[in-house]
């Protein structure tokens, strides 16, 4: 069971900001809708049928009729009318015949028993029809949907940007002393930017700016005719310190492939957070770790697929907390390809 629940989390996780939003959107309109329902506008009865009373009010019913069939302003032959449409009268029958054997006077109980005689042999009410949705209800709703539909082709049908060549900039080198992480195992080191032969099946350009504490982006990589294949993806990771707005010290990068099942997951880390040994051991809990810089290049594999992701543009916030440890702004390159066209190519 515990396999099949991460097999889950694994293929939600690209669609995990969608989710969350749908389900704040879905709480917030239940809520909505609860506080309209009840409290602004209830549902009020009016004109209920006599066979929709309860059955002490019914019964009090039944004795009214018959008083005023025995005082004259009532017919026997008209009673049937007063019983509704979607009484019938036989079930009225039965009805009245039983409050007619617990009844004390006489003169009541006689009209109830000629009642009854004359119910019992009135036909049955035809069955009404039920209500069901209205048709401008179904027309839009079936406009809805066929809007979504048409959305849902036109966007995965989009025409790509594009492509273009994704050329490093000079690394800068850290300012400051270095010194050896305490963590067991090194960081994974920033590799040169291969030339790739094949042009990407995906590219976007994802720029963070401070304040943009909602910062969750994720693509779709797919083929020419619209085949899925997974989507790619960047993350706030990790923050550090108090306050508004959110002092974000490392981004998550990722590549989900459809055939491989899995999420691969690479975490982009400021200054303070590479060398600082607490933020660290919490952030190689999420993925291997690689120190943002000009030119960096952080590169993900799946079965299928491989992302690369150029860091274009980085810049420091500054303040109270140390230097170089939270990003005022930070632009990245993103490329997807397919392997078995990297190979053909």
């Amino acid at each position: 069971m515990g396999t099949i629940l991460q097999a889950v989390g694994i293929l939600l996780q690209p669609y995990r900001q969608r989710l969350l939003i749908g389900g704040a959107l879905f709480l917030v309109g239940l809520a909505l809708g609860l506080i309209y329902g009840w409290y602004i506008a209830p549902v009020e009865w009016t004109d209920a049928a006599p066979v929709d009373l309860r059955a002490d009010y019914r019964a009090n019913y039944l004795r009214l009729l018959a008083d005023a069939t025995r005082a004259g302003f009532l017919r026997v032959e008209e009673s049937t009318g007063w019983l509704g449409q979607r009484w019938n009268p036989r079930d009225a029958a039965r009805e009245i015949r039983r409050l007619a054997a617990q009844e004390t006077d006489p003169a009541r109980r006689a009209t109830m028993e000629q009642l009854a005689a004359a119910w019992e042999q009135a036909p049955a009410p035809p069955t009404p029809t039920q209500g069901g949705i209205p048709a401008f209800c179904l027309a839009g709703l079936a406009g809805l949907i066929l809007i979504g539909i048409a959305f849902f082709l036109l966007r995965r049908r989009a025409p790509q940007a594009v492509p273009r060549r994704l050329t490093p900039a000079p690394a800068a080198a850290p300012a400051g002393p270095m010194r050896t992480p305490a963590a067991p195992e090194p960081p994974v080191p920033i590799e040169a930017y291969p030339a790739v032969g094949a042009p990407p099946l995906a590219q976007r350009q994802v720029t963070y700016k401070l304040g943009d504490d909602h910062f969750d982006l994720s693509f779709p990589i797919e083929l020419p005719n619209g085949e899925f294949l997974g989507e790619f993806g960047v993350g706030i990771s990790e923050t550090i310190g108090v306050g508004d707005p959110a002092k974000v010290t490392a981004f998550e990068v990722w590549l989900f492939d459809k055939n491989d099942i899995k999420t691969v997951t690479k975490v982009l880390a400021s200054e303070h957070a590479y060398r600082d040994t607490a933020l660290q051991a919490r952030l190689r809990q999420k993925g291997d770790l690689v120190l943002a810089s000009p030119g960096a290049i952080v590169e993900l594999e799946t079965q299928g697929l491989r992302l690369q992701a150029r860091v274009a543009e980085l810049e420091y916030g500054s303040g109270a907390l140390p230097p170089n440890s939270f990003f005022s702004r930070l632009t990245l390159d993103l490329a997807a390809w397919r392997k078995e066209e990297e190979e053909t190519a």
